[in-house]
């Protein structure tokens, strides 16, 4: 797929969302096990790094899909404004009925594609969060171009913060083409950013991507993993249940992580990892 084809599912994808959901949290579209380990990190990122000002930052979220970010931003730090963009128009309808400004914040939606040449929102942002896009952006053009339109887009002293796989080498998927952690530097750096911090935040909970090699080597073996974790919590258990099994999963992913981190680096880690880029 090319981001045409991609941005095309997403429209169907993202109004079916809006028509079925009643609720908020029907809207959800990640791995409860994902967020339950996810969240907390991205929190103590944005703390040790000072990436947010309770009450005084501007926000722009790239790819805002559902809404997972804005419930998380909104909920946490109350910022100045928080500007949502997507390139689907079914995203944008859904967000403007459910995420209406605060007392506390101003609140834009817009339908945006960031690999737009000059592209321009009319303003600069302090966090530029943009999860799960970069890599479902194949087009060496498209994605260069994406990356300057961030770094464009940066307040002084601002900081994107994106989710990368980034293994050794490149790998493409009828969904992704997933940069090496080489390929990936190279290219921001050429492009006036600089990567900052790199956080793993899980093993099984997201596609084992971050690891090279075939399939019936170690990708297999996490990938098998997750699809246990997966059928377990569709099984059709009651809620108490359910729940007890995202904690349990959560705690063992964040034993995995902890281990693995006072051992070897984050960006050796299987899964997504947390980057922090600023410019130069």
């Amino acid at each position: 797929m090319l981001q045409d084809d991609i941005r095309r599912h997403y429209e169907a994808s993202w109004e079916q969302k809006n028509q079925a959901a009643d609720t908020i949290e029907k809207l959800r579209y990640s791995s409860p096990v994902e967020d339950a380990v996810l969240y907390p990190a991205y929190e103590q990122l944005i703390d040790d790094l000072q990436l947010v000002r309770h009450g005084e930052s501007r926000l722009l979220d790239v790819g805002c899909g559902s809404g997972r970010w804005v419930q998380f931003f909104l909920d946490r730090y109350r910022p100045r404004s928080f500007t949502g963009v997507d390139f689907a128009e079914a995203a944008v309808r859904l967000l403007n009925k459910w995420f209406p400004s605060t007392p506390h914040t101003q609140i834009d939606f817009d339908v945006c594609d960031i690999t737009r040449p000059e592209l321009d929102l009319g303003r600069q942002f302090d966090l530029i969060n943009i999860a799960n896009v970069l890599f479902h952006i194949p087009e060496m053009d498209r994605y260069n171009r994406a990356i300057q339109n961030l770094a464009a887009h940066l307040a002084p002293g601002g900081r994107i913060v994106t989710t990368e796989y980034l293994p050794r080498i490149s790998m493409r998927t009828e969904w992704m083409l997933v940069r090496s952690r080489y390929e990936f530097e190279q290219i921001v750096n050429a492009l006036g950013l600089k990567i900052v911090e790199t956080r793993a935040f899980c093993f099984f909970a997201n596609d084992p991507m971050g690891l090279d090699g075939p399939d019936n080597a170690g990708r297999g073996h996490f990938g098998r993993a997750r699809g246990m974790m997966q059928q377990l919590m569709n099984s059709g258990q009651d809620e108490k249940t359910k729940q007890f099994f995202v904690n349990m999963f959560a705690e063992i992913e964040r034993a995995c992580v902890t281990f693995s981190r006072e051992r070897i680096s984050d960006v050796d880690l299987p899964s997504q990892k947390l980057v922090v880029l600023a410019k130069k």
